[in-house]
């Protein structure tokens, strides 16, 4: 579980990265991906996830995985960053 304090994004008292604006960075600073519309992509412009309905869909390694966004918001606590940013984060900096 993540928790989102501001823009930051801590897991186990330790921050491990933030959003600064569409850019999700990890905890060195280096941008590792991005979000708009309903889409998340990587920061090869890869798009690796996306919203549609009340489900997360995560893309990778030739499959998808279909995730309730009820649980993205139980491992995504805190922040007021909107659905989408957390589902990034969830994506990104998640367990």
């Amino acid at each position: 579980m993540v928790k989102i304090l501001g823009n930051d994004v801590w897991r186990a008292g330790q921050k491990i990265g933030w959003v600064e604006g569409y850019f999700v960075k990890d905890r060195d600073g280096k941008k590792i991906g991005y979000f708009r519309d309903r889409f998340v992509y990587d920061v090869n412009d890869r798009k690796i996830a996306y919203i549609e309905g009340d489900y997360l869909i995560s893309q990778g390694s030739g499959s998808e995985a279909k995730i309730n966004l009820d649980k993205v918001a139980e491992n995504v606590e805190g922040g007021v960053l909107s659905e989408l940013a957390k589902c990034a984060v969830y994506v990104l900096l998640g367990d």
